[in-house]
């Protein structure tokens, strides 16, 4: 595991490498963090899984999170994320140790939404895992009771911050307050993680009410992507990864996690063990 730097649109990026032992060049996978997470958060229990199994993994900072440049800080743009993870690719592809023919890309929450749009333009990722992420950001948010009056004021936020280049921030688990378990989970890891800002510019909900990665879950083919779905999971709608899965060609997998939460699917989650078994077997299938 060593700490890297790599470049997106002119901005410098941080991240973490994963190598594992014994003779390379190794199949490689970007690993895509959801809302607001840093490469310290979360997903380096997943990257250490599937690098213990054979695969480098790259967990990094988006452009304004952590320790990437970009400003104003904590401004979630999807679309700039998809191409931050591109440049993760691209990246991985100067990598000594890693065969720039089998690269793939891990998603979870939000990072599966990214994962998916960038799946959908990039055709060097040949194998895409996408858990419990939602797949038309719009349609999920529009479902919320009093969403009009919400979007009214995140548009205002938009023109103030046009106009006069002022923003505001919003916490994570005002956003999440639906899954009490994931923000007691938030609260308590932010609080042990510094590098971690649990927040997000006001503004930039625009970019996420309009993101919507299913619209190119067809363009993946004849690549392969998985769908991992918590049957449970009160922050994504029920029929997001069944959706985007119908919209996708072969190869496709969809799975279904019996009785597990949203929260569960990390780390130290029950449901965290059958997220990585399913995965580690979608990636040994297309990526050895």
């Amino acid at each position: 595991m060593r700490p890297v730097v790599f470049f997106s649109h002119g901005a410098r990026v941080a991240g973490v490498l994963r190598v594992p032992e014994g003779q390379g060049p190794f199949p490689a996978i970007v690993m895509c963090a959801g809302m607001t997470l840093t490469k310290e958060v979360w997903l380096p229990a997943n990257a250490e899984w599937l690098c213990a199994r054979g695969y480098a993994t790259l967990n990094f900072d988006y452009r304004g999170f952590g320790d990437s440049e970009g400003q104003p800080r904590c401004r979630l743009v999807p679309p700039m994320q998809v191409e931050d993870v591109r440049s993760a690719l691209t990246f991985l592809e100067t990598q000594p140790e890693v065969d720039r023919a089998r690269l793939g890309l891990f998603g979870v929450s939000l990072g599966a939404s990214v994962a998916v749009a960038t799946a959908g333009v990039d055709r060097r990722a040949k194998a895409t895992v996408a858990v419990a992420g939602p797949m038309d950001l719009g349609r999920v948010w529009r479902a919320y009771p009093g969403f009009e009056r919400f979007e009214e004021k995140v548009w205002a936020a938009r023109r103030k911050a046009v106009s006069t280049g002022e923003v505001s921030t919003i916490q994570l688990t005002r956003l999440l307050a639906s899954d009490p378990d994931t923000c007691a989970k938030i609260e308590r890891d932010a609080a042990a993680i510094p590098a971690w800002r649990p927040e997000l510019t006001f503004e930039s909900l625009v970019d996420l009410f309009e993101f919507r990665p299913e619209q190119v879950a067809a363009d993946i083919s004849p690549r392969a992507v998985m769908f991992i779905a918590p049957e449970l999971d009160r922050l994504i709608a029920g029929a997001e990864l069944p959706s985007a899965h119908a919209l996708a060609r072969e190869p496709k997998r969809l799975v279904t996690l019996p009785g597990i939460k949203h929260h569960e699917i990390y780390g130290e989650g029950r449901g965290f063990p059958l997220v990585m078994e399913a995965a580690g077997a979608f990636f040994e299938e297309h990526l050895r």
